[in-house]
């Protein structure tokens, strides 16, 4: 109703945003040198960051963005799994055979990842989304998975995705090994107030709308309100506009956005 009411020519705030109108921030500019860097080296990247940040939005535009002549993306949202079907459910994704036991889904897996790397010159990007659910057993065993001709070789690239506290976990003695051969590390950050408001802008501007429906106490008001948390956002955007249509309101004050979170 708010789309036609303020004369969005796009549905904006949502969560499956087309990944070529991703909001330009400090935060994706820094995510795409260090992918450009993975892309070179190889190996595990763990991304973390709080719930709504943005982790998931930025690695799905990176793979979207990928050769895929030259790469081979696999991604595995499911971390709640035992060994045996975080084995089964690797195998499966890098199209490996049908095997039951965990030595050979093992050996189907490096297989499989040393012929895509190899044979068909693609290198496997594996991402492993809310891992910090995974339990520490497949931490262990994703381990072991990537050591490859004792360890002179990363054919691959795993990406991690996961919430802060996953490093609290990885900082203990019983995960230090994992932790060290982790190559590169990401943490996704709040927005500042400014970001909270540039983004606010940029979404309404793709939308071929006026940037203005907000004015700047409102701007103000929805970054104290969401924490600078991207999801929190867009909701509070969300029922901001809505309530404004209910108000016959063309101008988002302080006042509507207040209103608004307490629906939240």
């Amino acid at each position: 109703m708010y789309k036609e009411y303020f004369g969005l020519q796009k549905t904006i705030f949502q969560k499956e945003i087309q990944t070529d109108n991703l909001f330009p921030n400090e935060h994706l500019m820094e995510f795409k040198a260090r992918m450009d860097y993975m892309l070179k080296a190889r190996g595990i990247m763990l991304l973390t960051g709080d719930p709504g940040t943005g982790k998931t939005t930025a690695v799905r535009a990176f793979l979207n963005g990928l050769n895929q002549e030259h790469f081979m993306t696999c991604y595995s949202p499911l971390a709640t799994v035992s060994i045996g079907d975080f084995y089964r459910q690797l195998n499966n994704k890098l199209n490996g055979e049908n095997v039951s036991s965990k030595v050979k889904l093992f050996q189907s897996i490096q297989e499989r990842i040393l012929h895509y790397a190899i044979n068909m010159n693609k290198i496997p990007v594996i991402v492993i989304d809310e891992a910090h659910l995974l339990r520490n057993e497949n931490f262990f065993e994703l381990q072991i998975i990537c050591n490859f001709q004792m360890d002179s070789l990363d054919p691959a690239i795993i990406i991690l995705i996961a919430q802060s506290h996953l490093n609290d976990r990885l900082n203990r003695s019983y995960l230090e090994s994992f932790s060290q051969r982790i190559n590169l590390k990401y943490h996704f950050s709040h927005f500042t107030p400014k970001q909270t408001g540039d983004y606010v802008k940029y979404q309404l501007k793709i939308a071929k709308c006026d940037a203005s429906i907000f004015n700047e106490n409102a701007l103000k008001t929805i970054h104290a309100q969401t924490d600078g948390v991207i999801r929190k956002i867009n909701l509070l955007c969300i029922k901001s506009l809505s309530l404004a249509v209910t108000l016959k309101k063309h101008k988002i004050t302080e006042e509507e956005v207040i209103a608004a979170s307490k629906e939240m």
